[in-house]
């Protein structure tokens, strides 16, 4: 990366830093408000181009950009062969819908593969969800505070640091997950209807959407248990959206596929990579075992084990909150809770894996009017930035697994580790803990 991205970088940082502080102390809360609605366009118009000047001028990880491209050129030549036998492919339906399109465009308009213009177009997908997803914290920020500081808000996500890299720098696609199951937490009290058509959006995506079942499980669970009257009948809508939508999304591409194809796809994905973790700074790379075997062992069990046996735990205080916790704002806990839980301590995680935990600790925040989550939102901004900026640099020197006792990752490691027991105590503090 040349030094012009990394003085554009600098100053976002150094934006995204003072609008933490100002959200925070709501300094934007105050004085005559004008023009809102023109000043959104602006932000986001502005962020937008931002993120298209770097999507043009940034190759991003050459494995996924090959990778996208090679996808969407055969997407191209037929949607429903897509996942043609011999043709690597380990993303489910979801975003090939979108390299379809990408695809056909290309043809379109004439692009070359390789330059700037398509590089664009192979990014646009996660520069609008950026966008869209900014746009949603402005409406949602409305609810609580004034119009300024609703536009603060928006700009922490529109100009954060680690979600420009991850979209227009390296050219994943962390936000086109990230947005739907954003929906779906928030439709979740509301309208469980568009709830679960959302996560199911969210599933057909990325595998990794899984991370967030616990949360419509043990709200609707809780709720039988508690025997609200209403808790059947939006669970059948829940349920009934959300399988409707998924077979949906995969009817076209099962025309050419065996009975259960889909099963075996999600299956194959979440087999592979059997590393306790792969350049995720987390727990099981603070012990040294960055790109370990999962039979590896640490204090004589298997990482792999060490990996289940962190996820019991997860469900099990995830089961405490909602079940000892009353406030609406839990609904936006949780999700946060599991995303940076299954992140820092279970394994065969990769570097991006904690981006969805960036939006949820900025919606807990607006919900819950908790600081503490405020300092959660920066905190794991600033170690998912710095975790995909460091594996992103060395991978364009030839370097694709970071070295086990490199200094930033176990700095890196150490901080989400801390910023977790951080994210345990808000969650025990606020929904666990009797109180009077």
């Amino acid at each position: 990366m040349g030094w012009e991205l990394w003085l554009v970088i600098s100053i976002c940082c150094g934006l995204f830093l003072l609008g933490s502080w100002m959200v925070a102390n709501r300094a934007t809360g105050n004085g005559l408000e004008t023009q809102t609605g023109w000043k959104l366009i602006l932000l986001l118009a502005g962020a937008a181009l931002l993120r298209i000047a770097l999507a043009a001028t940034t190759r991003g990880y050459a494995a996924d950009i090959t990778t996208f491209s090679a996808w969407a050129a055969h997407a191209a030549e037929g949607l429903t062969s897509f996942y043609s036998p011999g043709f690597f492919a380990d993303y489910p339906p979801g975003y090939i819908y979108l390299l379809w399109l990408v695809g056909k465009l290309r043809l379109v308009i004439g692009l070359d593969f390789d330059t700037p213009s398509f590089l664009v177009l192979l990014k646009l997908p996660a520069i609008l969800a950026d966008c869209a997803t900014a746009w949603l914290f402005f409406r949602l920020s409305q609810r609580f505070w004034s119009g300024n500081t609703s536009l603060a808000v928006a700009a922490l996500y529109a100009f954060n640091p680690a979600v420009i890299l991850d979209s227009a720098v390296w050219g994943q696609v962390d936000s086109v997950l990230t947005l739907p199951i954003m929906l779906g937490v928030l439709l979740l009290e509301t309208n469980p209807a568009g709830a679960g058509a959302a996560f199911a959006v969210a599933l057909l995506i990325k595998p990794q959407a899984l991370i967030f079942a616990p949360l419509p499980l043990l709200w609707f669970g809780v709720r039988l248990l508690r025997r609200d009257r209403q808790t059947m009948a939006e669970l059948f809508l829940f349920s009934g959206m959300a399988i409707v939508t998924f077979c949906l999304g995969i009817l076209p591409f099962a025309v050419n596929e065996s009975p259960g194809w889909i099963i075996s796809k999600y299956g194959s994905t979440l087999a592979s990579y059997p590393y306790a973790t792969l350049n995720a700074y987390n727990l099981f790379a603070l012990t040294g075992a960055n790109l370990a075997p999962l039979g590896e062992r640490l204090l004589l069990i298997p990482y792999g084990v060490w990996g289940n046996i962190f996820i019991v735990l997860i469900v099990l205080y995830s089961t405490a909150v909602m079940l000892r916790g009353r406030e609406s704002s839990r609904l936006w806990y949780l999700p946060l809770f599991l995303s940076a839980s299954v992140f820092v301590l279970a394994a065969k995680m990769h570097e991006r894996y904690l981006f969805p935990a960036l939006a949820l600790a900025l919606g807990s925040h607006i919900i819950s009017r908790d600081r503490w989550t405020i300092l959660l939102f920066a905190g794991f901004s600033t170690t998912q930035f710095l975790n995909a900026a460091h594996v992103l640099a060395l991978s364009q020197l030839g370097v694709f697994g970071v070295p086990r006792l490199d200094p930033l990752l176990l700095t890196v490691s150490l901080t989400n580790l801390l910023l977790w027991f951080l994210l345990v105590r808000v969650g025990y503090r606020r929904y666990i803990a009797p109180r009077p």
